[in-house]
């Protein structure tokens, strides 16, 4: 069926509560809570400004303040600040300003 509309907004009545679960207005839909099982989009943003986290079509993944765990697998890159590990291995040439401990092997 087709309904033309500015707004259409579904609530439930057997639960008593009026807040709409779902409004449609203009070209946005609007969700207090969604459970897609799958979701295919282009681009995906986070709210805020600036957004928390964006992932592109090609892949490229923002994300401010990323808590991460499991393997990282990467083939560049950089870091800035602090690093903390309790082991390691490097296969090329360390540069570094400063060494404090023991760099014995």
């Amino acid at each position: 069926f087709l309904v033309a509309a500015d707004r259409i907004a579904y609530i439930n009545p057997a639960n008593g509560n009026e807040t709409p679960g779902f409004v449609m207005q203009g070209d946005q839909i609007i969700m207090n809570e969604a459970f897609l099982k799958y979701l295919s989009a282009p681009t995906i943003t986070s709210g805020g400004n600036p957004p928390a986290f964006s992932l592109t079509p090609d892949g490229k993944l923002t994300a401010k303040n990323a808590d991460i765990s499991g393997h990282i697998n990467a083939v560049s890159g950089s870091f800035t600040g602090e690093i903390n590990a309790t082991s390691g291995k490097f296969s090329g040439v360390i540069e570094a300003r400063e060494f404090v401990g023991d760099i014995c092997g």
